[in-house]
């Protein structure tokens, strides 16, 4: 019978570890970080989402959680961030192939979006439960917020919008945070509106305030 030997050495002494290189120990241990991250963001209220928990679900231990994010606020930030950032590239795309009207554009706006983020109930949790829940994260939440706004303003005039709605950040904004508070409320709801439905009230609002 053959007996493996497992090698197991400090990370700080650029050898191996069970046939792993430092650098990728460290990436599957940040990996394994972010998703507990989004398992734990995206399954329990912030007050009950602690490091030790977190920690348990990605099986690191404490010290190795604080070599890579500095608290749980900065775990989430970045949990959140990529939940923005690969939402609003499956958005993009979408619209490119989006009909030339703008009941077309919104209604396919939102239901990318939206559709990516409750897909998974857990990205609706982070985005909406978690981050508003965590105070100093409150000017990320404006950033990402505005950052949304930012493509309703770029709006082709074409498409029938009033003269009072172009370049409109404030109005942009003020729809923006309308959807938020909409997924807000369906993430803290237990039987929630189907989200078809909310997709269908939300692109009536953008329309009609749009034109």
């Amino acid at each position: 019978m053959t007996t493996v030997r497992s090698v197991s050495v400090d990370i700080s002494t650029g050898r191996t570890y069970a046939g792993k290189a430092p650098g990728e120990r460290r990436a599957d241990r940040r990996a394994r970080l972010l998703d507990a991250g989004l398992q734990v963001f995206g399954t329990v209220t912030w007050d009950e989402a602690g490091i030790t928990l977190i920690c348990a679900t990605a099986r690191v231990g404490t010290r190795a959680f604080y070599e890579e994010f500095d608290s749980r606020e900065a775990l989430l930030l970045e949990v959140a961030t990529g939940i923005v950032e690969r939402g609003s590239a499956i958005l993009r795309l979408a619209l490119d192939g989006a009909p030339a009207t703008l009941e077309g554009v919104i209604g396919t706006g939102l239901t990318s979006f939206l559709g990516f983020v409750t897909n998974d109930p857990r990205r609706a949790r982070v985005i909406y439960g978690a981050v508003p829940c965590a105070e100093s994260l409150i000017s990320d939440r404006h950033r990402a917020a505005h950052g949304l706004a930012v493509l309703l303003t770029g709006l082709q005039p074409s498409l029938g919008i009033a003269d009072r709605a172009r370049d409109n950040p404030t109005l942009a904004l003020a729809l923006v945070g309308a959807a938020g508070e909409l997924l807000g409320a369906w993430v803290s709801t237990p039987t929630p509106t189907p989200i078809d439905d909310l997709i269908n009230e939300l692109t009536l609002l953008f329309v009609a305030a749009l034109r």
